[in-house]
């Protein structure tokens, strides 16, 4: 045993002398240099914020410190240390700060350079911009690039007040160099001021502007030169009924227009886009049906972005009921001069008809009845058709013929 531990012994003792070099070397990279003085020591350290106040951004860079530091603790790490500048309180525009640096046991802070720093601080402010496209590069030969869609069209941007005054809009990148088809693609939102140029932070580190949503969908359409577009209506119809009780309220398209793109011969042609039937039967609520523009058959010719889809909304609510509403008073207008009403019309019963939640409301003092005594002679008029006005939603189903008379004066 004695024997194989001696065998090769230089060899085990540099390895084992390696490890222990290798271990100090891991162990020293992931704990940092530590701070251990003697005497002085001057460092450079990163400058941050605290307690900035709410809606508030700092619009200059931070700067490094130096720091001049005398003592001794072992157990300070050097990445750990930071000055700072506290904002409590700050109000925006430029304002002089202290900077300051919290006190370590066992080290005395000889110096620090700058001692103080002048900062732009701004206003956090939202503002609805549209987005706009910036295209470069030029398409396959033979082909040329159409109308872009870009969804959604306007976005929410929040930033400092100072920078969205001088915004006007924001921006996507298109990049249609050599492309030979149309395409759609997703791209970020892009801050550029009134020149064009882009808009920078002043602190790489710290975003200070941001659009909601940060991302917008570009439809592309790429297309044979001489191509022409046209804007046309979007036609659905429906089949079948819904379930018992029920009715259709509205059958709407989403979006109810879109941009179609041909030769000027094909265009004639084409006026509305139908995309089909929808069937409701049985339905008892709401629906929405996707349809994929893929499915859509379009003429010869006639084309339209890709990743064109439309959704369809048919409104499904209670059908129609009619109502009797009791004691509605019927009125006499235009009388002649030389006459006067001698005996009134009174009041009737009449019937209606409308959505439940409309007539659920309805009061006979929303309805108005009258008869027309305009060219009436003195005497009793009987068996009179009144006119009426209704709320709207209501249309009459009934109401009785009336009678007044008129006497001279």
């Amino acid at each position: 045993m004695h024997e194989v531990f001696k065998r090769n012994l230089g060899y085990k003792i540099v390895s084992l002398l390696l490890a222990i070099l290798f271990w100090l070397w891991v162990t020293n990279t992931s704990t940092g240099s530590s701070v251990s003085l003697d005497g002085d020591q001057t460092l450079t350290i990163p400058l941050v914020t605290q307690n900035v106040p709410a809606n508030s951004v700092v619009m200059t860079k931070l700067p490094s410190v130096r720091v001049r530091l005398q003592g001794t603790n072992p157990s300070v790490n050097v990445k750990d240390l930071f000055a700072y500048v506290d904002l409590s309180g700050a109000k925006p525009g430029e304002h002089n700060f202290a900077i300051k640096m919290d006190a370590i046991p066992g080290i005395q802070i000889m110096e620090l350079n700058p001692q103080n720093i002048t900062l732009n601080i701004d206003t956090v402010q939202e503002k609805m911009l549209p987005v706009q496209a910036s295209v470069s590069g030029t398409p396959a030969e033979g082909k040329e690039v159409g109308n872009l869609i870009i969804k959604p069209s306007v976005v929410n941007v929040r930033g400092p007040g100072s920078v969205l005054a001088a915004l006007d809009k924001v921006v996507v990148n298109v990049n249609i160099a050599g492309v030979s088809d149309s395409f759609a693609k997703s791209l970020p939102v892009l801050f550029r001021d009134k020149k064009g140029d882009l808009i920078f932070n002043p602190d790489p580190n710290i975003e200070i502007m941001n659009a909601t949503p940060n991302s917008v969908d570009v439809v592309v359409p790429i297309l044979p030169k001489g191509s022409a577009s046209k804007t046309i209506p979007i036609k659905v119809t429906s089949k079948g009924d819904p379930a018992a009780g029920m009715s259709l309220r509205s059958l709407q398209v989403v979006p109810d227009r879109v941009q179609v793109w041909g030769t000027t011969d094909a265009l004639k042609n084409i006026d509305v886009l139908d995309l089909g039937t929808v069937d409701l039967t049985g339905l008892t609520e709401d629906k929405s049906i996707q349809i994929s523009g893929g499915k859509v058959s379009l003429p010869n010719g006639i084309t339209f972005g890709p990743g064109t889809n439309f959704t369809v909304v048919a409104s499904i609510g209670k059908s129609a009921q009619s109502k009797t509403i009791s004691g509605v008073p019927v009125t006499v207008k235009n009388v002649p001069s030389d006459l006067v009403l001698d005996q009134s019309p009174g009041s009737v019963d009449v019937t209606v008809e409308g959505l439940p939640e409309v007539l659920n409301t309805l009061t006979a003092s929303q309805i108005s009845l009258w008869v027309d005594a305009n060219g009436q002679t003195a005497g009793i008029h009987s068996d009179v058709k009144p006119y009426w006005q209704l709320p709207s939603g209501v249309q009459m189903v009934s109401v009785p013929n009336v009678s007044y008379s008129l006497k001279g004066k």
